[in-house]
């Protein structure tokens, strides 16, 4: 028995936002970035989707009951799945936070701890911006927190990221940093889904216990765990596709 997760970034009304373009991003760090079309969801498509996940009794799971099935052996429940959302784009406390919480669904968030605003910016859908604390924080009913960095969620045109573009000693103090504010210090989400060998090794020496790519596939016994897979839900993906992603 294993578990699929599925990756969701951003979520928009239909005719809201360029999707000819990258979305640009806003975050509290300076750094600039766009995010691409492939990583936003409709929402009537999310709903849809959640209807699906609620109707055929699908389990969302929590970090805990990943941790015991690797740790301890432990049974997941049938159907079983892990929803997660990752840089805390306000769109999530927008959209996807109220059908989750109609739902009783719980979901991980991996937050970029430097991304985040100290006061809340207004809504832009022609912009990806990242919440303040206190949006956050008014989620903590549906959603737990895991590591995606504190400022190293930045990537170059050599192809490489933050991450890998540190010493160890400066990366263990970046992570420790997000750690100190999320609730699951020890699982970790590779910013842009980008990692070789030697960054998995170094969060092995880290207390990484639990990482994510997004390489696509369904997480058993066997998987490594830290390199355990993720589903990205795409733009444009039909029900019919996102019941082929949870087969």
């Amino acid at each position: 028995m294993g578990f699929h997760t599925l990756m969701y970034h951003e979520i928009r009304e239909k005719g809201t936002f360029d999707t000819q373009n990258p979305s640009p991003i806003l975050v509290k760090q300076s750094y600039e970035d766009a995010l691409p079309t492939k990583l936003f969801c409709d929402f009537t498509d999310f709903k849809a989707q959640m209807d699906f996940l609620e109707k055929e009794n699908y389990h969302t799971l929590t970090l805990q009951e990943i941790k015991d099935f690797y740790q301890k052996g432990k049974d997941l429940p049938e159907k079983s799945v892990l929803l997660t959302f990752d840089d805390a784009y306000q769109s999530i406390y927008k959209y996807a936070y109220p059908i989750l919480q109609q739902k009783n669904f719980h979901a991980v968030c991996f937050v970029v701890k430097g991304w985040l605003f100290d006061q809340i910016k207004e809504f832009d859908p022609r912009q990806s911006i990242v919440m303040a604390k206190s949006e956050l924080e008014k989620m903590r009913d549906v959603f737990e927190l895991a590591n995606h960095t504190e400022n190293l969620h930045q990537r170059y045109s050599d192809g490489s990221i933050g991450m890998q573009k540190v010493s160890v000693e400066e990366l263990n103090q970046d992570l420790a940093s997000c750690g100190q504010y999320v609730d699951q210090a020890d699982v970790f989400a590779y910013p842009f889904g980008i990692y070789e060998q030697m960054d998995v090794k170094r969060l092995a020496k880290l207390n990484i216990h639990y990482a994510f790519t997004t390489v696509a596939g369904e997480n058993t016994g066997q998987t490594p765990v830290l390199t355990l897979h993720r589903d990205t839900v795409w733009y444009g993906c039909t029900l019919q596709e996102f019941k082929a992603i949870l087969e």
